[in-house]
């Protein structure tokens, strides 16, 4: 059962520069709510716990789509929906996410939204894998899967664009319960087990939320690519089965340890483009493990800060103002993720055959 204190430390710990739901209430708004409100609205929601009766107004929001860099502004799929949901409704969520966490124990790949596990595990994961088949003179191919639409899946439809539309499948982009039961809904998701042949070991698997990889390794390149082609012929009974959609334009193929690829790699009849450096939950990495490209973007993307910053890095600011600034928008780019990829990276300066941004290097 919910209790009233519960419910008050909920609300003190709710972020306040949200923005609201259809029934504009902020929780702002909440944090001011008297002794008597606190307790009639308790009583809703273990009213709402022991019927299993969600009000059907919770449930209707309010859609914001933002444009994709770089795509058709004509088309509705190259919006980014995110969903306005009513505060209390969301309020409600938040009191049911704590005693839905110890019922729904996902599986050890999945590294989003799990206690003490964190985007930086997962990259130091895959990454120690690669470099650990790599030194052991193993070829690794890898597949990098762009779900797709995995949220708001009903807010993408051409004839009903600007006007209120259902959702048919995904989760609403918005709700705290959204990742929790996305991640339980795609938990049993496929890996070869039961169709390795003899000397085979089975296919690593890293999940970030929607973000999926699978790694195939072996002494011959052949050998892991066929592999992988197996796993990739038995992945589309899967998505049909469960209505996941698997957008194969955007789908990457990585092979380390070897030369280069020697067969392609098909999924529901199309080609899996092989690229020679892939991104994966915001780190770049090539096929030779050098973290050439993780370095250039992040390179690049503090010095963009830096330069934004200016201005106030250079004003008569307080300099442990100036310090907190500039460790949460330059240095917070120049370190993302780096305890996962700071090891592999030379030593010794890159010549600029190997690089396109030597220059930013030399500054």
């Amino acid at each position: 059962m919910i209790t009233p204190l519960e419910l008050r430390k909920t609300i003190l710990r709710l972020p306040k520069r949200k923005a609201p739901g259809k029934d504009e209430i902020t929780n702002a708004t909440l944090t001011k709510l008297p002794k008597n409100f606190i307790q009639a609205i308790t009583t809703l929601y273990n009213g709402i716990l022991q019927t299993g009766h969600f009000p059907e107004a919770w449930k209707q929001g309010k859609v914001i789509v933002i444009p994709k860099p770089g795509k058709d502004k004509r088309l509705p799929s190259s919006y980014r929906p995110i969903t306005l949901l009513s505060h209390v409704a969301k309020l409600f969520e938040r009191l049911l996410l704590r005693r839905l966490v110890p019922h729904l124990p996902l599986r050890v790949e999945q590294f989003g939204f799990c206690g003490d596990h964190s985007m930086t595990l997962q990259l130091a994961r895959v990454i120690n894998h690669l470099a650990s088949e790599h030194n052991n003179k193993r070829c690794t191919v890898g597949v990098f899967l762009d779900m797709e639409k995995a949220f708001n899946r009903g807010v993408v439809s051409t004839s009903r664009w600007r006007a209120r539309t259902p959702i048919q499948a995904g989760v609403p982009q918005g709700s705290c319960l959204s990742p929790l039961l996305y991640a339980a809904y795609t938990d049993n998701i496929l890996k070869l087990r039961d169709h390795l042949r003899e000397g085979e070991k089975d296919v690593m698997l890293a999940l970030y939320a929607d973000d999926s990889a699978y790694f195939a390794s072996s002494y011959h390149q052949i050998i892991a690519t066929n592999q992988m082609q197996r796993l990739l012929d038995l992945l589309p009974e899967w998505l049909d089965r469960w209505r996941m959609a698997v957008n194969v334009g955007k789908t990457a193929a990585l092979l380390t340890g070897g030369a280069r690829p020697l067969r392609q790699l098909t999924l529901r009849g199309q080609d899996v483009e092989w690229k020679t450096s892939v991104r994966y939950l915001g780190c770049h990495f090539d096929r030779r493990l050098r973290m050439i490209p993780t370095v250039d973007q992040m390179v690049h993307q503090a010095a963009a800060a830096r330069s934004k910053l200016h201005s106030l890095l250079t004003s008569r600011l307080p300099l442990r103002l100036k310090l907190k600034i500039y460790g949460a928008y330059v240095c917070s780019r120049l370190t993302y993720a780096a305890p996962a990829w700071y090891a592999l990276c030379s030593a010794k300066p890159m010549p600029a055959s190997d690089s396109g941004s030597s220059q930013v290097r030399q500054k």
